[in-house]
C-alpha cells in the first residue's frame, strides 16, 4: 500500500488566515496541517519561499478541499457584502 503524501493546498500571509481554513476543512473531514514556522507567521519578509504559510492536505483529498474552502469563502464574501449593504 502506497502512502498518501501531502500537498499544497493554499498559502497565507498570516497564521490566523491559516487557522481558520484549516477549521474549515477539519469540520469537513479533510485531514490538513500547515506550516507552522513561528518566524514566518511573525516576520512573513523571511519567507524564503515568498508565498507564505502553507496549508497542506492529503493528496486524495486535494479536490474536495478546494472545493471546500472555495465555498466557504465565497459564503463568507456573500456575507460581508450584505453587510455592507445592510450599513449603508
Amino acid at each position: 500500500m502506497e502512502e498518501d503524501k501531502l500537498v499544497s493546498v493554499k498559502f497565507y500571509e498570516t497564521v490566523i488566515e491559516a487557522e481558520i481554513d484549516q477549521n474549515v476543512l477539519k469540520t469537513n473531514g479533510i485531514e490538513c496541517i500547515y506550516n507552522d514556522d513561528t518566524v514566518v507567521g511573525v516576520f512573513p519578509i523571511f519567507d524564503d519561499k515568498e508565498r507564505g504559510i502553507e496549508l497542506m492536505v492529503f493528496e486524495k483529498d486535494v479536490e474536495k478541499a478546494r472545493q471546500i474552502l472555495d465555498e466557504y469563502h465565497a459564503a463568507v464574501d456573500t456575507v460581508a457584502d450584505s453587510d455592507e449593504d445592510n450599513q449603508e
